[in-house]
């Protein structure tokens, strides 16, 4: 898979949300279609890679990047602050944008599993396919 910009499908929006509470859907629905066009690929490759993953598990492939939808930066700066300095106010906020996505889960009772994998505190097995599944796209 690529790092096209693709589209969400009819299919792909409704996989996400059976997966996903309406809580937690909600704030997906707030992310650009291109970061909900890698999470839709983060899925798919952490599916083939864990094909008896949890739902909590299937979840936190979705929505790990969910604090870029708050995020104050443009989809170039978030490309520039992933390859470069974070002497910049808006970047250090970029580096945290894990941090700031668990905190927003929190707000909406996603469930802890949900919400270490995101953090990426977990590191059994499931979770290192996840994170691998995450950097390879």
């Amino acid at each position: 898979m690529g790092k096209s910009l693709g589209v969400v499908s009819a299919n792909d929006l409704a996989d996400v949300q059976e997966l996903l509470s309406e809580a937690e859907f909600r704030l997906w629905c707030a992310m650009v279609v291109a970061d909900q066009v890698h999470s839709l690929q983060v899925l798919r490759i952490f599916e083939c890679l864990e094909p008896h993953a949890q739902r909590f598990d299937k979840c936190a492939a979705l929505l790990h990047d969910v604090a870029k939808a708050i995020s104050p930066m443009t989809r170039m700066e978030r490309s520039l602050a992933t390859l470069g300095s974070f002497r910049r106010e808006r970047w250090r906020w970029y580096r945290r944008h894990e941090e700031m996505g668990v905190n927003a889960l929190l707000k909406v009772g996603s469930h802890q599993r949900t919400i270490d994998l995101v953090r990426r505190s977990a590191q059994d097995d499931v979770a290192l396919h996840l994170y691998a599944a995450d950097d390879s796209v």
